[in-house]
């Protein structure tokens, strides 16, 4: 049997975006490996197995699961199992060593790995959300290397960084990671720069995000609007909302620099495609967050939809319903056009073939758009104003033919290119083993 641990994805964050990645990981290792039995080493209160459907096969994924409460139990408390793995690279007996991995389980998942991989959520191999969450997510990737395993990072954005600490963090781990995959260009550089001279011995590639290979299941039932099956004489336009940038971001103070007001922004665009063009306009959230939490993308749709829906009868809807990664895809697949400020809500569109814009907040999304030639279809929110942005939005609405053109000829071999590349590092841990 294959044994593959997974960190910094799970099933059940609410972030449809996480969940894409964690899906899109099985999906990918079971291609490949379809006897693999995978662990998630993950921060959950609880070490019950999550459950996936795949290709109509039911997954039972493992939890390793590591917590930070002080009510935690002593094995499981994420800063006891990182002073275990430290206690362990330096030991020197043979016998006490193995008296720690008998003893905490979670540290013998990672022992009894085959393939460790981190992928971090996509985006937070960086300090933008705050320097203690990179930290704090930086613990399993360090405790693997402590432990003497052989670590993948998979792909993801690197960077960038406002602290010196995060630095020397992001720069030990690089330097020490087996494998180094990255999803855009302009992270491959930035993590070579990062290096140095360490970059000759390391192993660095590209591979785009694992979610463009995410299964797109669109649900039979439950809340879809009617106007999503009538035709294509009234387009759909589907707009994903952030949530966090709604609200300013964590601290509700505009955290990400954005030179554009956000919020008015996407009431204005909001109010340009329902005037300007017969299309039909469906809300999205991709993140389902708790009612009046900052990240709550529901929360911000509803306010459109409630500013809007009077004037427009039938013509402004909102997912509502509870829905996986997998039909949240295939909801998206439904549209005509999609403009996204969460970065897998734009991939689920872009994997699909869907003309796409993008309103970024970070440097990912030119680089995961970049990566397959429709970087000009992003605006950066931090560069632009509200007016520019809804003006380049509804020329592309008009002419997404375009975008189109250049998503059939890319796709496919993103995909292909993906399971080359997986097969490879797979292949290559089970053979060593």
């Amino acid at each position: 049997m294959f044994n593959v641990c997974i960190m910094g994805a799970s099933l059940t964050t609410g972030n449809m975006g996480v969940s894409a990645l964690a899906a899109s990981l099985i999906k990918l290792i079971l291609t490949i490996h379809p006897d693999a039995s995978i662990t998630f080493f993950i921060p959950e209160r609880s070490s019950k197995p999550q459950e996936i459907e795949i290709s109509g096969r039911k997954i039972s994924i493992k939890i390793a699961n590591t917590r930070l409460s002080p009510t935690a139990s002593w094995g499981e408390h994420i800063f006891v199992i990182l002073f275990l793995s430290l206690l362990y690279k330096i030991m020197p007996f043979r016998r006490y060593r193995k008296a720690i991995i008998k003893y905490n389980e979670r540290l013998r998942a990672i022992v009894n790995a085959d393939f460790i991989g981190d992928v971090r959520g996509g985006d937070s191999f960086s300090d933008i959300y705050g320097v203690k969450g990179f930290l704090l997510g930086s613990i399993p990737s360090i405790i693997t290397l402590l432990m003497g395993k052989k670590l993948v990072l998979f792909p993801q954005t690197y960077g960038p960084y406002t602290s010196r600490i995060s630095r020397i963090v992001a720069r030990y781990i690089l330097s020490h990671a087996h494998i180094i995959l990255s999803r855009d260009r302009e992270s491959m550089e930035f993590v070579q720069d990062l290096l140095g001279k360490n970059k000759k011995d390391k192993t660095i590639m590209f591979c785009p995000d694992v979610a463009f290979s995410l299964d797109s299941i669109a649900p039979q039932n439950g809340d879809i609007p009617p106007f999503v099956n009538t035709g294509k004489d009234s387009p759909v336009i589907g707009l994903n909302i952030n949530g966090l940038l709604y609200n300013g971001g964590y601290t509700r103070n505009n955290m990400f620099n954005l030179r554009m007001d956000y919020k008015l922004f996407v009431h204005k665009l909001s109010e340009a495609i329902l005037k300007k063009t017969n299309a039909n306009l469906l809300l999205i959230p991709h993140t389902f967050a708790p009612h009046g939490h900052v990240e709550s993308d529901p929360d911000a749709c509803q306010e459109i939809l409630t500013d809007f829906e009077p004037a427009y009868k039938g013509r402004v809807q909102m997912i509502s319903g509870e829905y996986d990664q997998h039909a949240i895809k295939g909801i998206i697949g439904r549209c005509d056009f999609f403009i996204g400020s969460r970065m897998h809500a734009c991939i689920a569109a872009l994997s699909q073939k869907i003309p796409t814009a993008a309103v970024a907040y970070s440097k990912k999304f030119k680089g995961v758009f970049n990566s397959i030639d429709v970087g000009g279809f992003v605006i950066d929110a931090r560069e632009e104003q509200n007016q520019v942005a809804i003006g380049k939005i509804m020329t592309w609405i008009e002419d997404r033919a375009q975008i189109k053109n250049i998503l059939q000829v890319k796709i496919d071999s993103v995909q292909n290119q993906q399971i080359k590349i997986f097969s490879e590092i797979t292949h290559a841990a089970a053979n060593r083993n």
